[in-house]
C-alpha cells in the first residue's frame, strides 16, 4: 500500500458516511393511494371521493400534499381534496395543501364518521398570500378525522335519496343507463304520460356539493305531499336525474368524468356515456311528442346566481317571473341573475334552449353559502317555480 492509500480510505469512508447521512435527510414520500406514515399519525386515502396526491413526511413531522391539477383548463376549477388523518399518538396533524395548478378554493370541511360534516374552525386554516398553498391543522383524539374540500356527497347518499323520494309517492325510479366505469345512473319520473316536463339535473360536477344540497331541497318540495306538489304533478310530469357523474364523484375528479370530459361541455356532442343516456332519453321524449317546458341544472360556484337566457324563451320572461317571485321570501339569501348570450359552449342551458327555446337555467350555490340557508332558499324557488309554471298557459 503507497503513504496515501490510509489517506484515500479514510477520504472512501467519509464520502460514504456522507451519502449515507443525506440519503437518510431526504423526506420519505408516499404515493398516492398508499398510506402516509408521519411520526404520530397517518394519512389515508382510501375511501369514495378521497384525493391527497403525493404525501411528503417533513422534518418537523408536518406533511406536504401535492394536490395534482386534474386538468389544465382555466373554466371554474375546483382543486378537491379528501383525506382521512388516523391517530397514533399525536395530538394535532399539520398539513400543507399544495396546488400544481390553480389555488386553494375550498374551506376545508372535517368529520368524525365521514357522513356529517362541519366547517374546520378558522383558527386552524391558514391560505397562503399568492393562494396557491393552505395550511390545515387537524386537532386529534383516538378516533380518525375526515378533511374534505367540501361535504362527501357519494352514490350511497344519492341512492338513498332517491329511495325515499320514489317511495314517498310512487315516482317511478329507474336506472337510465351506466356510466363509463359501469356504475348506474339513476332517474326520477313522475306522471310518465304527462306531455309537458320540468327536467331536472344535478352533479356534472363532483365537487360542486352545495348545488347538490340545494338540488335535494328543491327535490323535496317538488317531489313532496304538499297541495302544491300535488296539482303541480297532476298537471306536469317532472324528470330528474339526480347524479350525472358518479365515476367523477367516487374518484374525486375536479370537473371531469372518467373519460377525462367535462360533462357540461358535451351537450349536442353527447360523445360520452353519460350525456349520451341524455341525448337519447331527450330524443325518445321529441318522439313521443312530450315537450319539456322548464330546465334547471344544478351546480356551485362563488356566489349564489342563477345564469339564464335573455328573456326572449317561450314563455318569455319566465325566468324573470319565477325569481321575482321568490325573492321578497329570500331577503337572507342574497342571489344574483346574470343573463349569458348564446354561445357555441356545448353547455347543458345552452343545448337545451337552443333545442327548444325553453327557460333553461343554471342554479348555482355559493360554495361556502350557509347549508340552512341553501336548502331554505331552493324550497322557496321549488315551490314559486311550481306557481309560475301552473300559472303559465302551454
Amino acid at each position: 500500500m503507497t503513504p496515501k492509500a490510509p489517506y484515500v480510505a479514510r477520504l472512501v469512508a467519509l464520502t460514504s458516511a456522507l451519502l449515507l447521512a443525506s440519503c437518510a435527510m431526504v423526506p420519505p414520500s408516499f404515493p398516492a393511494g398508499e398510506a402516509c406514515l408521519a411520526d404520530g399519525f397517518a394519512i389515508e386515502d382510501d375511501f369514495v371521493a378521497a384525493r391527497r396526491g403525493t404525501c411528503t413526511v417533513l422534518p418537523d413531522d408536518s406533511v406536504s400534499l401535492r394536490i395534482p391539477a386534474e386538468f389544465s383548463g382555466k373554466i371554474n376549477p375546483s382543486p378537491w381534496f379528501a383525506f382521512k388523518v388516523i391517530p397514533n399518538g399525536a395530538s394535532q396533524a399539520v398539513i400543507d395543501l399544495t396546488y400544481t395548478r390553480h389555488s386553494h378554493r375550498y374551506w376545508p370541511k372535517v368529520s368524525s364518521d365521514g357522513l356529517n360534516w362541519n366547517q374546520l374552525d378558522e383558527r386552524y386554516v391558514t391560505v397562503a398570500d399568492d393562494g396557491k398553498s393552505a395550511r390545515v391543522v387537524v386537532p386529534l383524539e383516538s378516533e380518525p378525522v375526515w378533511i374534505a374540500a367540501q361535504e362527501i356527497i357519494s352514490p350511497a347518499v344519492h341512492d338513498a335519496w332517491n329511495q325515499k323520494m320514489s317511495a314517498a309517492i310512487g315516482a317511478s325510479l329507474s336506472v337510465l343507463g351506466e356510466s363509463k366505469a359501469g356504475l348506474p345512473i339513476h332517474i326520477i319520473d313522475t306522471n310518465p304520460g304527462g306531455e309537458n316536463i320540468l327536467f331536472l339535473v344535478g352533479r356534472q360536477h363532483p365537487p360542486e356539493v352545495s348545488g347538490a344540497i340545494a338540488f335535494f331541497a328543491f327535490g323535496e318540495i317538488v317531489f313532496g305531499d304538499s297541495e302544491l306538489a300535488r296539482e303541480f304533478r297532476d298537471r306536469f310530469r317532472v324528470i330528474a336525474i339526480p347524479m350525472l357523474n358518479p365515476d367523477g364523484i367516487v374518484g374525486g375528479h375536479w370537473r371531469l368524468n372518467l373519460g377525462g370530459i367535462d360533462l357540461n361541455r358535451d351537450w349536442g356532442p353527447f360523445e360520452q356515456p353519460e350525456t349520451a343516456l341524455v341525448g337519447e332519453l331527450l330524443d325518445k321524449l321529441d318522439a313521443a311528442d312530450a315537450r319539456i317546458r322548464m330546465f334547471v341544472d344544478f351546480h356551485s360556484t362563488n356566489k349564489n346566481v342563477f345564469y339564464t337566457q335573455f328573456d326572449v324563451t317561450d314563455p318569455p320572461a319566465f325566468t324573470t317571473r319565477w325569481l321575482s317571485a321568490a325573492a321578497p321570501r329570500i331577503s337572507d339569501y342574497p342571489f344574483g341573475k346574470e343573463t349569458r348570450p348564446i354561445t357555441n359552449y356545448t353547455v347543458a342551458k345552452n343545448y337545451m334552449f337552443k333545442r327548444y327555446g325553453i327557460p333553461a337555467v343554471t342554479f348555482e350555490v355559493g360554495d361556502e353559502t350557509d347549508r340552512s340557508a341553501a336548502k331554505a332558499a331552493a324550497r322557496v324557488f321549488a315551490e314559486e317555480l311550481m306557481r309560475t309554471m301552473l300559472q303559465q298557459e302551454y
